[in-house]
């Protein structure tokens, strides 16, 4: 590749070296570039501190620090430049200490940090999670009066979001001369990461410049707890403005409506994307297939599987499975899984989940232990808590509870609020009441603020007419002024989501609605 003699203007050299990298990067294979990178160091003398800095870079970007320390090692006195280059590739290989090493070498040696080795240093402290040395290089730049660009801030708003110090990001952002939209985004992240959406909703609210980023943060904070009509109500805000959704956009939103049933948003949805051909490889055919069957609409899901069987990837298969496992459809699941196997897809942990689940509705008690206990061996995953709490419904459901029970004993791991939640709702069905109050002990130790596990204990004690053990539930709970949620179910009708609680009159169609009730339980009588 480098036959002619090489040009000694540094400029032109490391104009040579990013070349390289380009190229390189753009085959997207490039097995030669270091060698290529290689053979530039050696062929000639050049100032280091210029070429050697880009070298440095470019053999970190294609994996090899170790020739970037290598170089780094052959400078006499390496100065910002060299230092900062080093840093910022152990940064990129993922050995944050390493970076803050040289990081404090840097500031020994005398030397003072520009931006991009103070933001280098920075983002090491976020990667490695060491919130006291970002602390100590906040310091510095405050007692030493650097002034820093909103790069160096935007990465302190990182580190010290990670570690949920909110007030300390919104001081930070406050205090910068020039925003970003990046340092925009990074606050707009940090809240929706910590769960105040409503915070980030009025910073979102504030942003005189947005882009995808920008609208997907808030739309995936929204969603991610269980806000989901707000989460489609800025979609919906979104379509009207001059951002046009992305992959990741219709992900999200379609998650939203799988969380609430939307169906008639999640047709819409899926005839948009048909529209403008956006979903042409299949990319989202997981995020339809599972919003459709969450939605109660299975045979649509299947449409979308079976629509491009070229297509299918593991994602669509488990999607597949889970929903048909979810809509008691066992031996279409168990199919469907066998099918995948033998076109040489591996399953993941959520296939696995979605196949225990369906021995569990279909009452394959002893196939879905056989699953179970050669998920090592055969498809190389340990079994994790979800697993185990398959394992757990499915003996529940076959009235199995004290093996259920002895499952729970056993588990390499502590067990959590959901499988404690299995067995009781599974004693529930089976009138178990001295595994019940098992059940009932653990959780309320783990949640003692949750209702739920009493009202259902005290439920298994009205059935077995043990009303003694009911007022002393009720009584507990008054005490400690627990009260049980309301239940609550929603309607879509024309792309609206109606949410309705127990003994809610609030509705403006109160009146409607009951008169509609009237009428469909006088004809349930008369029927």
């Amino acid at each position: 590749m480098i036959d002619a003699p090489l040009s000694r203007d540094p400029r032109s050299l490391v104009r040579l070296i990013k070349s390289v990298v380009v190229v390189a990067a753009a085959a997207a294979s490039s097995p030669s570039a270091p060698h290529t990178l290689q053979k530039l160091h050696s062929c000639s003398a050049w100032p280091l501190s210029i070429v050697s800095s880009a070298l440095i870079s470019s053999f970190a970007t294609f994996g090899f620090v170790h020739l970037s320390r290598q170089l780094y090692d052959e400078i006499p006195q390496p100065g910002i430049v060299p230092r900062t280059a080093m840093a910022r590739a152990y940064s990129t290989d993922g050995q944050p200490e390493k970076t803050l090493l040289i990081f404090r070498a840097l500031l020994v040696s005398g030397l003072s940090p520009d931006p991009i080795a103070l933001a280098t240093a920075i983002s090491a402290c976020h990667q490695s999670g060491i919130l006291s040395v970002a602390k100590t290089i906040h310091g510095y730049i405050i007692s030493s009066g650097i002034v820093v660009d909103p790069f160096v801030t935007t990465e302190l708003i990182k580190v010290y979001g990670y570690h949920g110090k909110l007030g300390i990001c919104q001081r930070l952002f406050d205090e910068m001369p020039v925003r970003t939209l990046v340092s925009w985004n990074t606050l707009l992240h940090q809240y929706v990461k910590h769960g105040d959406v409503d915070s980030a909703c009025k910073l979102f609210a504030e942003m005189a410049e947005r882009d995808v980023v920008s609208w997907n943060t808030l739309i995936s904070g929204f969603s991610q707890l269980g806000r989901s009509r707000e989460a489609l109500a800025f979609f919906r805000q979104m379509t009207f403005s001059s951002e046009k959704a992305n992959r990741l956009t219709f992900s999200i939103i379609l998650s939203a409506c799988a969380s609430i049933g939307a169906l008639d948003t999640g047709i819409w949805l899926h005839a948009y994307l048909g529209s403008i051909i956006f979903n042409s490889d299949g990319s989202l055919d997981h995020c339809l297939i599972d919003m459709y069957a969450k939605c109660g609409s299975i045979e649509k899901a299947m449409q979308v599987f079976e629509s491009k069987p070229v297509r299918r990837d593991l994602y669509s298969w488990t999607s597949a499975i889970c929903g048909l496992a979810m809509h008691g459809r066992a031996d279409h699941a168990l199919r469907l899984f066998s099918q995948m196997m033998q076109v040489g897809i591996k399953p993941d942990d959520v296939t696995l989940v979605g196949v225990l689940n369906a021995c569990a509705h279909g009452g394959l008690v002893e196939l879905g232990f056989k699953l179970f206990s050669c998920m090592e061996g055969i498809y190389g995953l340990a079994p994790k808590i979800e697993h185990y709490g398959c394992v757990i419904d499915l003996l529940g459901r076959a009235g199995r509870l004290r093996e259920a029970y002895d499952t729970i004993l056993k588990m390499p791991m502590k067990p959590n609020t959901v499988l404690w939640g299995i067995l009781l709702s599974n004693c529930k069905v089976h009138n178990n009441v001295e595994l019940a109050e098992i059940a009932a002990m653990n959780l309320i130790e783990l949640d003692p603020d949750d209702p739920w596990a009493r009202v259902m204990l005290s439920n298994i004690y009205a059935e077995i007419g043990d009303w003694g053990g009911v007022m002393r539930l009720r009584k507990e709970m008054n005490s400690v002024g627990l009260k049980k949620t309301p239940g609550c179910s929603s309607i879509e009708i024309s792309g609206e989501i109606y949410e309705f609680l127990v003994g809610d009159s609030l509705h403006p169609q109160i009146e409607e609605i009951l008169e509609i009730l009237e009428i469909i339980e006088a004809h349930m009588q008369v029927h």
